[in-house]
């Protein structure tokens, strides 16, 4: 059962990244404000977003040095956007969890970045 569940995360996640990496999954605005803040958004992986209002979405993704950073991004003004570091919360979140429920969003997206960083490096 708990294998399943973990492909399936990993599966979605796999998806979003696509079409994250794409460049398919927002305006130009988004890609435009990631790299002003340092993301080489083609290493990172996006762990979750979610519309927050009309032109403003919040999320997670995991940095190219492994840093995890929430966001909540205004498209049209990009002031209003907030960034902020996570990854002590979300790594405490994985150790805990990566035995015991290893189908979680947080623990797949993690072990898919070091997966995916260990096939770029190697």
């Amino acid at each position: 059962m708990g294998a399943k569940k973990r492909e399936s995360v990993k599966e979605e996640l796999v998806e979003l990244n696509d079409k994250f990496h794409k460049k398919a999954l927002l305006n130009e605005s988004f890609y435009k404000q990631l790299m002003q803040n340092g993301f080489a958004y083609h290493q990172c992986l996006l762990v979750h977003i979610f519309p927050d209002s009309s032109n403003t979405y919040c999320g997670k993704i995991i940095r190219q040095d492994g840093h995890v950073i929430e966001f909540d991004v205004d498209l049209d003004f990009g002031g209003y956007s907030a960034w902020e570091d996570v990854t002590d919360d979300f790594q405490e979140v994985w150790k805990k969890n990566k035995i015991t429920q290893p189908w979680l969003k947080e623990v797949v997206a993690y072990n898919l970045f070091l997966e995916l960083n260990s096939t770029q490096e190697a």
